[in-house]
Order: structure tokens, then C-alpha cells, then sequence
């Protein structure tokens, strides 16, 4: 019941996977752009506004899945346990969009600058972020302590890009006259 309930649950993360990597990928085109043109000031500018634009989308994801969630999940599965469970878990939905939207963000702005050490260099950090929380966490809090492990995922790749973005920010040097 508990797998059917996640793989329900997981399409509501993936839809917001679909809608937070279009500002990703609009952050990769003209991040690279901008670096392509050693222009600091136009790199700030992508990143502000394809962020303000991703945090946006986050909160309508946020939105339809607060109203919506009943009938998305209905939607997903006719078995009673199945969206009984699923309604159970449904808080950890309710929060990704606040929380992965930034991981998703700083993995366009990094793809788009090309660093992919500090991309690699994160996700092995979150990685093992993950599976301690896993460890530590769901044979106590069982389901809970998984979607625990996914959020601090999500947190630990949004925290380490976000600690390597001042050097990328100032390693784009305008080029010489």
C-alpha cells in the first residue's frame, strides 16, 4: 500500500519537476549566454529573474496541490487504501515545491556556467545526505523517514550550489578592451 501510495505521490513530483526544469533550462540558456558574453551583469539579471519566475511556479504548485490534491490523487488511483495512504504522505508533496525549487534552479544556473565539479561535487554530498537520513530515519519514522531523506536531498543540493555560486558569479570577468 505504502509503495502504490508512493508511486502515486511521486507523479506529483514529477509534475513539478516538468514545470520547475522549464526556468532551469531557461536559466541554462541565458546563463551561458551571459557567460559567453563575460557579462556579470546580465548573469545576475538571468539568475534573478528565472528564480523569481521558478519560486512563482513553485507557489502555484504549492497552490493547486493544496486544493487539489483530493482529486489528483483520485485521478492517479481508484483504490480506496491506495489514496487513503497517499493522503497520509501528502504533507511531504505539499512541501517539495518550497524546497526542490531550488535545487532545480541551481542546477540550470550551474549546467548553464558549464561547472560541472561543483555540480558532481553537490550531488555526491546530497547523495550521502540522502541514504544517512534514509538510514538513520526509516526504520523509526518507516515511509516518513524516506520522503525525510528525499526533502534533505533536495536541501543539500540546493545548499552546496548555493555556497559554490559567489565564485561562479565571480569568475565571469569582462574581457579585455
Amino acid at each position: 500500500m505504502v509503495l502504490a501510495a508512493n508511486a502515486v505521490l511521486l507523479n506529483f513530483v514529477h509534475f513539478l519537476a516538468f514545470g520547475l526544469d522549464g526556468f532551469a533550462f531557461a536559466a541554462e540558456a541565458l546563463i551561458g549566454s551571459a557567460i559567453g558574453a563575460r557579462n556579470r551583469a546580465l548573469l545576475r539579471r538571468a539568475v534573478r529573474l528565472t528564480t523569481i519566475w521558478a519560486g512563482l511556479c513553485a507557489l502555484a504548485y504549492l497552490l493547486v496541490y493544496l486544493v487539489a490534491s483530493g482529486v489528483l490523487i483520485g485521478l492517479l488511483t481508484s483504490v480506496p487504501e491506495v489514496k487513503q495512504a497517499a493522503v497520509r504522505y501528502l504533507p511531504w508533496v505539499l512541501v517539495a515545491p518550497l524546497v526542490a525549487v531550488w535545487s532545480y534552479q541551481l542546477d540550470g544556473i550551474f549546467i548553464g556556467a558549464t561547472r560541472t565539479a561543483d555540480m558532481r561535487n553537490g550531488m555526491a554530498i546530497a547523495l550521502v545526505l540522502f541514504l544517512l537520513t534514509d538510514q538513520l530515519c526509516r526504520p523509526s519514522m518507516g515511509n516518513d523517514g524516506l520522503w525525510l531523506a528525499m526533502t534533505v536531498m533536495w536541501l543539500a543540493r540546493a545548499l552546496t550550489l548555493a555556497v559554490r555560486y559567489p565564485s561562479l558569479e565571480r569568475s565571469v570577468v569582462p574581457a579585455p578592451a
